[in-house]
């Protein structure tokens, strides 16, 4: 499935790659107000609307991390279309909203070829205002070792999945567990699809919970520390497989780059 994604986008402009790509969390539960204050919400105004299309995470006063899919391709016009906001869990009442500066993708991203370091920066051009309300994420240190089974926390404003339509207005968050990297490996050979050492899997085996359409750069927390990114994941038909395991970017093979290019 997602192979078949993957080629599609050579027929698609810059604009449409963003959206291909969105992934949402299923069977989730209301986040409470500055529950997570480091969540955010990336908007696109090009339809003259304020679309939320991608999550993300407060890493510092002037930067956010996401997922590289999420701003692959964009220019400064692009950039100019785009808002960060934070500090909320509702889509509709902006607590701060911020512009933006600059984007920088990790040149080892080509979603042509893979998802691999699908991770980004974004510069907002002015300060975030640090609150209870909006506080950066704790980072892990560099090459944390991630127990399979280990119990981890994803949120974002995408959809619920299955025959729900739409984006809930409040904030979700779904607590489930990382997969074991062999497990993963084997049955995305299945479908023909690759799971790198810089990438980490997570799911609930036993229903239907987690990442979908709308949730992708979004954070997933193991221990009260940005353990992975929403990147990518293979719907069977719904989101959320309990069989396939959602892939995330592997936050601790790249706290060195993110912390070099977020100074």
């Amino acid at each position: 499935m997602k192979w078949l994604l993957v080629c599609a986008l050579c027929l698609l402009t810059v604009s449409q790659v963003r959206s291909f790509y969105v992934t949402r969390i299923v069977n989730g539960t209301d986040a409470k107000l500055g529950e997570i204050p480091f969540q955010v919400s990336l908007r696109d105004l090009s339809s003259g609307k304020s679309r939320h299309f991608c999550g993300g995470s407060v890493l510092n006063e002037n930067y956010v991390v996401t997922a590289a899919h999420c701003v692959y391709g964009q220019n400064d016009e692009d950039s100019k279309k785009m808002r960060v906001e934070v500090g909320s869990i509702y889509l509709d009442k902006p607590y701060q909203t911020h512009k933006v500066e600059k984007v920088i993708v990790h040149k080892g991203f080509n979603p042509f070829k893979s998802l691999k370091n699908d991770v980004a920066l974004i510069k907002v051009t002015k300060p975030f205002v640090f609150s209870a309300r909006v506080q950066p994420v704790p980072l892990p240190e560099l090459h944390t070792k991630i127990l399979a089974n280990s119990k981890a926390t994803v949120s974002g404003w995408g959809g619920r999945g299955g025959e729900i339509q739409g984006l809930p207005n409040t904030l979700q968050k779904a607590t489930i567990r990382i997969a074991d990297q062999a497990y993963c490996k084997k049955v995305m050979i299945q479908e023909h699809e690759e799971i790198f050492p810089t990438q980490i899997c997570a799911n609930d085996p036993t229903m239907r919970k987690g990442q979908c359409n709308g949730d992708s750069g979004g954070p997933l927390m193991v221990n009260g520390k940005l353990t992975g990114i929403v990147s990518w994941s293979i719907k069977d038909p719904y989101c959320a497989s309990t069989t396939y395991p959602g892939v995330y970017t592997r936050v601790p093979e790249f706290v060195d780059w993110i912390l070099e290019h977020a100074k």
